[in-house]
């Protein structure tokens, strides 16, 4: 439930994020917020979906101050992305024989 739950915080806090972006910018571009603000937004997103989605939204919407945060969101992304698809079958199964 919690799983769940953190997804869609996580979906309602990106769209936030990209209807009030010309705000954040303004307000946090060039210092340490602005890119925290993308790393803990995307640090949820676990299919190629999202990632295609920040990809598109960051090539349209530039953020010099945080092109490595971007960077390193999108790698994240994957890295989720590769480890849900090579594992998820067997962590599913692990909590299912634990009872959660």
């Amino acid at each position: 439930k919690q799983w769940y739950q953190r997804r869609v915080r996580g979906e309602q806090t990106w769209a936030f994020v990209k209807n009030n972006y010309p705000i954040f910018l303004e307000r946090y571009a060039g210092g340490f917020l602005f890119q925290r603000l993308v790393q803990t937004t995307c640090a949820s997103f676990v299919d190629m979906d999202k990632y295609k989605d920040v990809e598109k939204f960051f090539s349209e919407n530039k953020a010099p101050s945080a092109e490595r945060a971007i960077k390193q969101s999108l790698e994240g992304i994957k890295l989720r992305c590769s480890w849900l698809q090579r594992d998820g079958e067997a962590v599913a199964q692990w909590f299912k024989d634990h009872g959660f």
